[in-house]
């Protein structure tokens, strides 16, 4: 069969290449070239690129003014608004690491980040200071915000090398430890001006929901201060703001996982009116089922796009281009794509050796840039990559014969939902540390709207009756709320291989039903 069409991404319309130019340079260019455009808008706010570019300068020199240093962190624990792409452009130009802070946390795994990023300040909103440590202080968003912008001198501060780490993201470990992944600054300026299926051009509206603090909505954020695009900052992800937000701002294009598109379609149809500015969709993080993507097609009649990446990749992997959507497609819709320009993919086998279309493998990617590296206080580690420059996913797939790479299993494990990462060994001690639970085991059933669903099975203490809502409100005390199981199951015991391991992958078997 002959390849898609568009295979090929056209390119994203930021109009600048690495190393010409760099983001926080496009910022200072398009305050000059269009001072009173619209660069960002929230529900209760809006930024010219004139004042954005004032307040991310003044902010920049304020912060060396307060001491901090290049390589220092500065936390971020707030929700998507104006303030973030501010404190995004200082950074650059201070030359300090942004460290992202999932407010969705508890208490103590915030505190356990922030123990071991120990950042030199903390900005964010107010609602969130009770998930930090005692005696952590923090810049609120707001009128202490604004009085430290306010105490910075106009003067431009330095900005960014190419060397110089520029993000700090700590993702789930499989061992329930987080990882800290480091992104370089030439990384990420070649991430944002790489080609894309996004279809971005000079008046594109991005709508951006996905919270800032991971890598989907911080690369948005990038996308539109590189392409002097609008960018709409939504502080929650509800079907109502979402399409209010498409119709009062005129939003042509949006990034939504799959559990949000489930809600923004139920909206859709509760509307019954059209959403006519839409002209791109992506979407990706996580599996969507293909009656909701098709229904989502009908539904929104503009184009669709799909990346698959991680937060190890720094920018996609692969891209599925609007045309494989096409009814024509014959089958790639369920696909995450074709590789990227200039990313290698290889599909190996547990001895290493490739395999070949239609044969299951693990994922291997070398990329197109510089790929994240490990972080510690005490400095840079090793790449993400292996010796030869390939990263292991973790993730198995095949290719079909046109070279389409379909993801279909994880090979730890790792549960994804609503475009969260959930890791079951973490789950499970925090289920085990729980009163009257002898034993647990976690595993992910499908979900039609966040694409999976964490359960467990648990085996309760001698002389104890379970109590599931009790274990799983425990468990919220202990865990983000998205970690925790949905349901509960009570069994005596697990099926387990011959050296006594769960054989987690036959529990969906014997609890799906």
């Amino acid at each position: 069969m002959a390849k898609m069409r568009d295979e090929q991404p056209v390119w994203n319309g930021i109009g600048a290449s690495w190393p010409e130019t760099t983001l926080e340079r496009q910022v200072a260019r398009f305050a000059r070239e269009k001072p009173d455009a619209i660069a960002v808008i929230s529900p209760d706010a809006a930024l010219d690129w004139r004042t954005l570019d004032d307040r991310a300068n003044r902010l920049a020199a304020a912060l060396v003014a307060h001491g901090l240093k290049p390589g220092d962190r500065l936390g971020w624990l707030g929700r998507n608004g104006v303030d973030f792409p501010v404190i995004l452009v200082a950074t650059r130009r201070a030359r300090l690491v942004l460290l992202g802070l999932n407010w969705r946390l508890s208490a103590a795994e915030i505190a356990a980040v922030v123990d071991r990023a120990r950042p030199a300040m903390i900005i964010g909103d107010a609602e969130f200071a009770p998930l930090l440590p005692a005696g952590q202080a923090m810049t609120e968003t707001g009128g202490a915000l604004d009085a430290l912008i306010a105490s910075g001198d106009v003067v431009r501060v330095e900005g960014q090398r190419p060397d110089d780490l520029t993000t700090l993201f700590f993702t789930s470990g499989t061992t329930g430890e987080p990882k800290a992944l480091a992104y370089t600054s030439e990384a990420v300026e070649r991430m944002t001006c790489a080609p894309t299926t996004l279809d971005f051009s000079a008046d594109a509206r991005l709508l951006i929901v996905a919270p800032v603090f991971h890598t989907a909505g911080w690369a948005w954020t990038q996308y539109g201060l590189a392409g002097g695009m609008t960018q709409i900052q939504l502080p929650a992800a509800t079907a109502t703001g979402m399409l209010d937000a498409v119709d009062r701002w005129q939003v042509t294009h949006a990034q939504w996982v799959p559990a949000m598109l489930s809600t923004a379609l139920a909206e859709h149809r509760a509307r019954g009116t059209g959403t006519t500015s839409l002209r791109m969709i992506a979407y990706g993080s996580s599996p969507i089922a293909e009656t909701l993507l098709d229904a989502c097609i009908a539904a929104f009649g503009c184009s669709f796009s799909q990346v698959y990446g991680l937060t190890e990749s720094v920018g996609p992997i692969t891209h599925l281009p609007p045309d494989a959507h096409d009814a024509r497609s014959q089958g790639k819709s369920q696909a995450t794509g074709l590789a990227n320009p200039g990313v290698e993919l290889r599909l190996v086998d547990d001895d290493g050796m490739d395999v070949g279309p239609g044969e299951i493998g693990e994922i291997w990617a070398r990329l197109a840039h510089p790929e994240a590296h490990h972080w510690s206080i005490d400095g840079v580690g090793e790449s993400v990559a292996d010796a030869d420059g390939w990263l292991h996913t973790g993730d198995v797939g095949y290719r079909d014969a046109d070279g389409y790479l379909f993801v279909t299993d994880r090979k730890k494990d790792v549960i994804i939902t609503g475009g969260e990462n959930v890791y079951p060994v973490e789950v499970e001690k925090a289920l085990s540390a729980a009163p009257g639970v002898a034993d647990a085991a976690v595993f992910s059933l499908p979900d039609p709207r966040w694409g999976e669903t964490v359960v467990a099975a648990i085996i309760p203490q001698d002389g104890h009756s379970l109590d599931a809502a009790a274990v799983i409100a425990d468990c919220r005390s202990r865990l983000a709320h998205y970690k925790c199981p949905t349901r509960i199951f009570e069994t005596t015991c697990f099926p387990r291989n011959a050296s006594g391991k769960v054989l987690r992958r036959a529990l969906p078997e014997l609890f799906g039903q």
